[in-house]
């Protein structure tokens, strides 16, 4: 009976290694996922000249296809993390399909004013939050967590000059509109 308690014992350590260990490398392919993620979002703006998402090609910029860049790119990545983004805090949320949705956002924007200076030129730099999870095989999510970027500065950022889309979609561009 003496060895059958201590199998138990050795069987149950081995279990709690197994878990931490599937633990650990479930947050660390999230981690990796995420990270990669939010690298190609900031590249997107970066190419963009900013977030802009209006639906038809404007003549002065070539802003429009964020939201068709950013569905194909969750599409190929496979990306499914979501969370919710502060309204109050300046947070834009973006939906897997480059949309604009709080509630399930696949990441937020946060765009910030360089400067107040009209002498200098407009520039604003914008910062990313997107999600990931510690996603355990049984347990499913236990802890919800979110990675931060920024980008560089952007002089005179494209969803600024857009006359086409919505300016309210944009409250960053007040003041900044050139």
């Amino acid at each position: 009976m003496k060895e059958a308690i201590g199998g138990i014992s050795l069987f149950n350590i081995v279990i709690v290694f197994v878990l931490l260990f599937a633990g650990y490398i479930s947050m660390s392919i999230n981690y990796s996922k995420a990270y990669n993620v939010k690298n190609e979002i900031l590249n997107i703006i970066r190419n963009q000249g900013g977030v802009c998402t209006a639906s038809q090609p404007n003549n002065t910029n070539n802003c429009y296809n964020f939201a068709s860049q950013i569905t194909d790119y969750f599409r190929e990545a496979n990306y499914r993390s979501t969370g919710t983004c502060d309204i109050d805090e300046g947070w834009v949320g973006y939906n897997r399909e480059g949309q604009i949705d709080y509630n399930n956002s696949a990441f937020c924007v946060k765009a910030i004013k360089v400067n107040t200076n009209s002498e200098l030129p407009n520039a604003l730099y914008y910062q990313i939050k997107v999600f990931y999870q510690l996603d355990l095989p049984i347990i499913r999510s236990v802890f919800d967590l979110t990675i931060y970027g920024e980008t560089a500065r952007i002089y005179d950022p494209n969803e600024c000059k857009d006359q086409i889309g919505d300016p309210s979609r944009y409250p960053w561009c007040r003041g900044v509109r050139s």
